[in-house]
């Protein structure tokens, strides 16, 4: 493992991308605060720009350290340096992990804060706000993933276009569970047995996807 060049190719994705981090922070900033409004009309619109700004973080961090690799022919010229394929999977999902987990985490604290402080919104959504965020993230993991393994930008969009559905269909079946549901529009966050198996059982399927990621990267023979 060459840790000198794994360092120098996860500062290059963060040098990349750093500008547009601070552009994307400072969107869910300003999303959060138009869904703390006590309207019904801003709080599905804060919701909706919230969920397309994790969706579009992950887009563009998915495109601009790997997709974009291939397409500008960069990919050859970074396995021409002493990179195993090893070094450069651990290298893409470090500094994919790093730099969605620190845009990410901040603008979940700042959604968590604003639910927590707001008046007009119930704490009892705390745990459906954070078991929805976790989704949203395995969504990103398995996209770079799908992108990783396939440097394909068709592959990668149509699996994009399937997570991005199925956030939907996942929130909703999320609020069917009787103990989810219950809670939903309560004064305190419940963290039960069925919201800590939820965000377990996303834990378990980000490292499964990692896992996976770098099994079929072993089996390549070729990177150009």
């Amino acid at each position: 493992m060459n840790l000198p060049m794994i360092k120098s190719l996860v500062l290059k994705d963060w040098r990349l991308n750093r500008s547009l981090l601070i552009i994307y922070l400072v969107s869910g900033v300003v999303a959060s605060a138009v869904f703390s409004i006590d309207h019904k009309a801003t709080f599905y619109v804060g919701l909706v720009l919230i969920i397309s700004l994790f969706a579009t973080v992950g887009t563009h961090l998915v495109f601009t350290t790997v997709i974009h690799e291939r397409k500008e022919q960069t990919l050859p010229f970074i396995m021409s340096l002493p990179v195993n394929f090893r070094d450069y999977t651990i290298a893409k999902i470090f500094a994919n992990l790093s730099l969605s987990l620190f845009s990410w985490g901040f603008i979940a604290a700042v959604i968590m804060l604003v639910i927590w402080n707001s008046s007009n919104l119930p704490n009892g959504m705390i745990p459906f706000a954070a078991i929805t965020i976790a989704e949203l993230f395995v969504a990103y993991v398995l996209i770079l993933s799908v992108a990783i393994i396939f440097e394909s930008e068709g592959v990668t969009v149509i699996t994009m276009a399937i997570c991005n559905i199925s956030i939907s269909l996942f929130m909703f079946w999320l609020g069917s569970f009787s103990e989810i549901k219950k809670h939903l529009w309560g004064e305190i966050p419940v963290w039960n047995a069925t919201a800590i198996s939820f965000l377990l059982a996303e834990l378990i399927v980000i490292i499964l996807l990692i896992m996976i990621t770098f099994y079929f990267q072993s089996r390549k023979r070729s990177f150009l």
